[in-house]
Parts: structure tokens; sequence; C-alpha cells
């Protein structure tokens, strides 16, 4: 890392004509070579831009450096971006949020501190440098480390298919649900083999949704972006409208709930769906020709009552739900804004919950998915939720199962892929071969005013369109020269643990089983519907959580921040994860 920063440093600095540095040590890249002009410097986390610029700072760098990443204030944000737009700072240090429908066209070049996810992430971010038509350099100063990390990391968005099927029978209990609040007089069967509805409103909730699943939000988001499909597919099985607040509150305060359903019918809708929330009952012996007699058998002041001592009230409700039951061509806008109507009529206060534990992510189901996702009866008898799913449904997870596989491989393949490609452009010295590159090149060539490539550059864009051309950056079975030379292979830095060292599998086992009791310990979802580490019929999901941990993968059961400083972190990364899964899952075998 030191070594890095003073690579950095000789790069952005003017060299000095009485500088022996160069006699003490010969530098794999040219001193100086962007010390004038505009300049990206990539890294890989937020963190990391406010160090580097701090750092570029101290050491003099000219010109003026900004940083700039997602997690920035957006002012903040808009200034630094401003700033390196308008030339008032040379350098811009930023993450790979920077550079999204931005055209600077006098950037003379692009540096990475870090090791781009694939060959296409790298490509797009360099090609912002040149775009005047001017001879522009990119420099790569990666880490072998980050080889480790970036392949751990194609592996986050794996899922178990005890995951997928939690996640889908939060779908269809939600959907059993929708219909449930048909009202009769729809003249709909929900008891029939196939029933004729669509466009019902369904919200999943976000919060409880992953803390059931063990989900990101991301990858629950992709699941249903898959259900939805494609201008090519040609079964959709829903649409998804977005993100709304659908936790809402309501307290009444000029009539109680029975009386103000006589006059507006989103009340009515209230009273189907809603919960009382403020400890009273409408159905309670109360004197009810006293407003204030419901207060008589309870202490306290006014002041300690709160806003419950003069309101009529206190209601909780799910937006998307009361939309159902007001009727089938009802929107959550239409509650929306009758809600706000009410509010400034002064018949009501209403708070919405904008928290994560509020959002929910609204779907519109469509008669194929209505239909597929319908169970005979509903939800159980005792208004408790299913915990099993139907076939159609277990055909459509396992079929989903093998998308995420494939798209995990290929994740990890262009991990792969630019790694090689950067091993090997990093082994290849400018020098070396500039005699036979100029005794390859035409005469003609002489006389062109395009710059002459360097060695490395030539190889690269070889590499490049090798990869682009079959996915591999070798071309019939040759190595990255194009000649048969091995010497400047990539190192297989990843390697598969090694399930017959009988010693090392008996130490796995014993982090393995000091992991289960930290999670035993640790708060357990207690929903009904949710995958539980303890339970044999989970055991796919406790195999893959288990790994992420000792893989440093980040969860949302085992975040970063909670598991960071913890001995077994990461612990076995430089082993593949697939074969530690694999270890995982044998240990409890052998148990």
């Amino acid at each position: 890392n030191d070594e890095r920063r003073y690579l950095l440093h000789k790069i952005l600095k003017e060299k000095k004509k009485d500088d022996r540095s160069d006699r003490l040590k010969k530098l794999p890249v040219e001193e100086g070579c962007l010390s004038k002009g505009s300049v990206i410097v990539y890294v890989w986390r937020q963190k990391d831009t406010e160090i580097v610029a701090e750092q570029l700072n101290g050491a003099g760098i000219r010109g003026g450096v900004v940083c700039y990443h997602g997690g920035m204030d957006s002012n903040k944000r808009s200034r630094a971006q401003s700033r390196f737009l308008r030339g008032k700072a040379r350098i811009c240090v930023a993450t790979v949020a920077f550079g999204l429908g931005i055209n600077k066209p006098d950037i003379e070049g692009v540096i990475h501190l870090c090791l781009p996810p694939s060959p296409e992430h790298y490509l797009q971010e360099i090609g912002r440098a040149g775009r005047d038509g001017r001879a522009a350099k990119a420099i790569a100063l990666p880490l072998a480390d980050e080889f480790v990390s970036r392949h751990s990391l194609a592996h986050s968005d794996r899922l178990s298919s005890n995951q997928l099927e939690i996640v889908f029978l939060a779908l269809q209990n939600s959907v059993n649900e929708a219909l449930g609040d048909i009202p009769p007089e729809a003249g709909v069967d929900l008891d029939a083999d196939q029933i004729f509805v669509d466009g019902i409103h369904v919200a999943m909730p976000v919060t409880q949704t992953v803390d059931a699943s063990d989900c990101k939000e991301e990858s629950i988001e992709t699941i249903f972006s898959l259900l939805e499909g494609d201008a090519q597919s040609e079964q959709s099985l829903l649409s998804v409208e977005g993100y709304l607040p659908d936790a809402a509150t309501i307290t009444l305060k000029k009539r109680s709930l029975d009386k103000l359903e006589k006059l507006e019918e989103i009340a009515r809708s209230i009273t189907k769906c809603g919960i009382r929330v403020d400890g009273q009952s409408e159905q309670s012996n109360q004197d009810t020709s006293n407003p204030y007699s419901k207060y008589q058998n309870f202490g306290g002041t006014a002041m300690e009552k709160g806003f419950y001592a003069y309101s009529f009230g206190t209601y909780k409700f799910s937006i998307i739900r009361c939309a159902r039951c007001m009727g089938p061509n009802i929107e959550p806008r239409h509650v929306y804004a009758a809600l706000r109507r009410l509010q400034g009529y002064g018949e009501l206060e209403l708070v919405l919950d904008t928290t994560s534990n509020g959002r929910a992510m609204h779907l519109r189901m469509k008669q194929d998915g209505i239909r597929l996702f319908h169970t005979k009866g509903g939800n159980n008898s005792d208004g408790k939720e299913r915990t099993d799913l139907n076939e159609n449904v277990r055909a459509i997870v396992a079929n989903l199962s093998k998308q995420f596989s494939a798209k995990e491989n290929v994740s990890v393949e262009k991990v792969q892929s630019m790694y090689e490609i950067m091993h090997h452009v990093s082994c290849r010295q400018n020098d070396q071969e500039e005699d036979d590159m100029s005794d390859d090149e035409d005469d003609n060539s002489s006389m062109s005013c395009q710059p002459k490539k360097s060695p490395r550059l030539v190889l690269f864009q070889k590499l490049v369109q090798n990869y682009f051309r079959g996915g591999s950056i070798h071309e019939n079975g040759e190595d990255s020269a194009g000649t048969c030379d091995t010497s400047n292979k990539a190192p297989n830095v990843i390697k598969n643990f090694p399930l017959r060292n009988k010693r090392l599998l008996s130490c796995l086992s014993s982090d393995v089983s000091l992991l289960m009791q930290m999670l035993s310990i640790r708060r357990q979802e207690q929903m009904p519907m949710a995958v539980h580490i303890n339970e044999q019929k989970f055991a796919d999901y406790r195999d893959l959580c288990l790994a992420k941990i000792l893989h440093s993968i980040d969860a949302p059961r085992a975040p970063i921040l909670s598991w960071y400083n913890h001995v077994l972190w990461g612990k076995y990364r430089n082993y593949s994860f697939p074969s530690v899964v694999q270890a995982v899952k044998k240990t409890f075998e052998n148990a």
C-alpha cells in the first residue's frame, strides 16, 4: 500500500531535474506523466476517497484535489463535481459513482487504485479520458489481495433455495390475503380451479421480508424483476410499481370511526383492514353519549395522555390493503389523496411511516401470477399464514435458483479475467520489446501523426479483444502473449478447500460450532415463515450463512459492522467460496 501511494505521488507530481530517485529505484511507470491536466483517480471504497484526497493534498499535488462518492451530502457532491468540471480542481478521487453522465473532454488520465470487477467496468471508466481526441493515459495500480476480495464478493448475491422459498411464501400469502379482501358481492369463487381476477395490488414489506429471508433488498428486487419479465417473455406474473410508505397511522379528531363511515367511503375500508392501537375498543361498554367517558377508567392527566386525551381513536393500517378494500379500480394514490383531504378538513391527523420499517414494494399481480400463487382455501382456517408452497411455485423457485447460480458464475469469471489481464499486462515491460515492435511496423507508420503504442497497450488490446470474442483472454490455447511461454501465467491465488486435510477440516468444524453458538444467542427471527439456522430443514441456508461469515461476505443477519472485528470473519476467504460451502456441509455430515 505504501508503494502504491509512492507511485501515485510520483505520477501526479512534476519530475524534478535534480531528483535522483530514478537512479536508486526504477519505476514501473513514467514519473510525472500526469503532472498536468485533469485526472480521475478511482478507488474502491467510499472512505478511501477522502483518505487518498487528503494524502494528495498533503503531498503538495498542484491544481486542487476533490473527492466524490455516493455517500456524500448531495450539495457537497455537486460542488465537488462542479469544481472538477470547471477546471478549479485538477484531480478527482472518486468511486465508480462518479462519471455516469459526465462528459469532460479534456481528461488526460485515469488511475485505478483498485481492481475493477470486470473488463467491461474498466473499459467504461478509462473511456472517460481522451474524449477530445488527444492521447490519454490509463494506469492501474491494484493489489494482489484485492483479487481475493473481489473474488469473494462475486458470490455475495448467492441465495439458497430456502431463502427463495421464504420470499415466494411471503408473496403467496400476500396474494391469498388480497384475494380474501374481495367482497362477496363481487361474485369471485376463490375455491374454483381457475379464478379470473387481474390487477390486484400487493404490498411486500421490505424490512420484514429481508429479516425473514436474510436476503438483501437488492436481491429481493431482482427476484420480482425476473417475475416481471421483459418484452420477449411469454409470461409475465406481475409488474413492479415501485416503493411507497405503506404503513399509515391516523388519529380521529372530530368524530368516531363509525360515524365517519356514514360520510366517507375510506372510513369503511379502514374499519375492515385497520387495527386500533390506542388501547380502546369501539365495541366497549362505556357510555357512548359522553365522548369523554372512555377516560373515566384510566388515570393520569391530559398531558400524560398526550394526543389521545382529545382523540376519537388511533388506527394503523396498510395503504395498499385499504385501496383493495375500497374497490378494484382504486389505486394507492387515491387513498393518499383521501387521507390528505380529511386531514385538511381537520377530521384526522395522518402519519406515514417513511422509515425502512414502513416501506413496502408495490406489486400489481397479473392474472397468470394470481393463478400461480393462489391456494385454495387461502390462508389456514385459524387465520395463520401458510408455511408451504404449492408445486407450481416450487418449480419457479428451482428455475430462479439456476438463474442466480449462472449469474454468480459469470461474475466470478469476469473477476478472474480482469485479474489475468492486469497480471499479464504488468509482466510486460514497455522497453523490452520496443525494437521488435519497430521492426514489425510498416514504412508508412513513421509518417503517421498517431502516437506510437506501447507494448503494454498492444497486449492489453489483444487480451480484451480475445475476452469479448469468446469470454476468455486466451486464444487457441495460447498464453496471453500469443506464444507458448507460460512463465507469466497468473498465479492461482484462489484454491479449493482441501477436504482430505483432516487437521484443517477439524479446525473448520470447531469454528463452525463456535459460530452456531454465537448465532443461536444473537437475535433470531420469530416469524413463523423465516429461515432459522438451527432447523435441519434449512440446512441449505445454514451452510451458506456460515460460509459467508467465514468468507467475509456481508448479509442482513451478519452485517459487516457487527462482525468485522471477529476472529472468524473472513478466516477462510483464501479458499474458493463454493469449496468452503461444501466443507461446512461436510462438517455437519461428520458430526
